[in-house]
């Protein structure tokens, strides 16, 4: 389907029968994301959000693009749009901007969506005193530095360009870093990459039980599974499996997308932590990442101050990105969500994941395998 807009922009709506083409060409822009990738919206089907994808074009150029996740509000026939760290398109094309705009506002009157969100994979810096495209086109610029449901505004990134060999990003990651890669290696700690879906379920159980303790909340195996099918059978991640005496204690999970290595998932049992397993396999991903071309290994938000600490000895960068903005389509609704969103549910949520943690933990002493919702 396509629709004309202003100017000879022209905006196209891709199937599946064209993912491969979408990949080839988002790929290109200088923002694009692991997020953005086609997978991705197959990956979020799993929570029950639909997906279209947008492709904008001039002249038989691609212009830009946005992955639409679209989600109904349970007992209403309302519903809410997202588009993770996307836009995707040159920030001085306001032409491109103007027309995903209108076909979106299409999408919106059809769902009867409330609010559109994004947060674009752009540098607070590239905004920041200068005419913001988003604003300029309708959009409310939110000044949180986190939501519960969107990918954080502030992330750590290291710079895999500061080396040009595997011994030159060792030397430059924390000595403390180093050392647990070592200790690691030296408590006979293998690290290696998945290649079943037997592994995949190996993994999902440690990770459970990880989060579990943690007092994390999970998905369930079949979006553990989803990203396996969608992103790492399809080469656009990978599955780290560390093991032990022939025993697997720990994974992590990556995407890779453009430039970028998405640190996705990570989880060791608990007994083995002090072997320094997180440390081995966070830089086994920082070697893959530099292996396949990558400029970045991101491990995303920055987290409590003893996951910032662990996160800062691989000597990455804190990059603020723009941030969260979000057009209105429903005034009135809107306001109600948003006093829920940033009024209603802070208060609530540290009783509710106490009350949690408890709850997972009994779970799984008595072996009872029922993941959430994160």
């Amino acid at each position: 389907m396509t629709l004309s807009a202003p100017h000879m922009t022209t905006i196209e709506q891709m199937d599946v029968c064209n993912r491969d083409y979408w990949d080839q060409e988002i790929v290109k822009f200088k923002t694009v994301h692991p997020l953005n990738a086609y997978g991705w919206g197959k990956v979020r089907a799993i929570d029950g959000w639909t997906a279209i994808c947008l492709m904008a074009k001039k002249d038989g150029v691609v212009t830009g693009a946005a992955m639409v996740l679209t989600k109904s509000i349970p007992l209403t026939p309302f519903s809410i749009m997202y588009i993770p760290r996307g836009p995707v398109f040159d920030l001085s094309d306001r032409e491109t901007l103007k027309a995903l705009l209108v076909k979106i506002r299409s999408e919106a009157r059809q769902k009867n969506a409330i609010f559109l969100r994004i947060d674009p994979n752009t540098p607070e810096n590239d905004i920041s005193g200068k005419v913001d495209p988003f604003v300029n086109e309708g959009f409310i610029h939110l000044g949180n530095r986190w939501t519960d449901w969107n990918a954080p505004k502030d992330v750590f990134r290291t710079d895999l360009t500061k080396g040009e060999t595997e011994e030159q990003l060792f030397q430059l990651i924390h000595p403390k870093a180093r050392s647990g890669v070592r200790k690691a290696r030296k408590e006979g700690i293998a690290i290696r990459q998945a290649k079943t879906d037997d592994e995949v379920r190996e993994f999902y159980r440690v990770f459970k039980e990880f989060a579990i303790g943690k007092g994390f909340l999970y998905r369930g195996f079949d979006y553990q599974q989803a990203i396996w099918e969608e992103f790492v059978k399809r080469k656009l991640g990978v599955l780290f499996l560390s093991g032990h005496d022939e025993n697997i204690v720990g994974g992590m999970l990556c995407l890779t997308f453009g430039k970028i290595c998405l640190e996705m998932h990570r989880g060791v049992f608990s007994q083995y932590q002090k072997l320094r397993v997180n440390e081995a396999l966070v830089w086994e991903g920082i070697r893959w990442a530099k292996e396949n071309q990558c400029d970045w290994y991101c491990q995303r938000g920055i987290g409590s101050l003893a996951l910032r600490k662990f996160k800062e000895k691989f000597n990455p960068d804190l990059v603020s990105l723009a941030g969260y903005y979000d057009l209105v389509y429903s005034p009135l609704l809107y306001a109600v969500f948003n006093k829920i969103e940033f009024g209603l549910i802070p208060k609530l949520l540290p009783g509710l994941k106490k009350i949690r943690k408890v709850y997972m933990a009994c779970l799984g002493r008595l072996g009872i395998n029922r993941p959430q919702s994160r």
